[in-house]
């Protein structure tokens, strides 16, 4: 429940900081980076099932050619 409600507090914070136009670039920038990492997260949560699915078959074809 803490976690929750702390990412939620940041994920507030950071859309007001990049909506208030007195926000200070630093911060600005900051906010940014934290969007697109988490977009970025997202994806690869959404992702996940498929990438699994890609590991597998790399892995299985590596240990085929490690067994030749």
């Amino acid at each position: 429940m803490f976690f929750r409600i702390t990412s939620l507090l940041v994920a507030a914070g950071v859309i007001a900081l990049i909506v208030l136009p007195d926000a200070p670039d630093s911060f600005r920038w900051m906010a940014w980076v934290y969007l697109m990492v988490m977009c970025g997260i997202g994806m690869v949560a959404m992702n996940a099932p498929r990438l699994l699915r890609w590991l597998d078959e790399k892995k299985a074809e590596l240990k085929s050619r490690l067994k030749r």
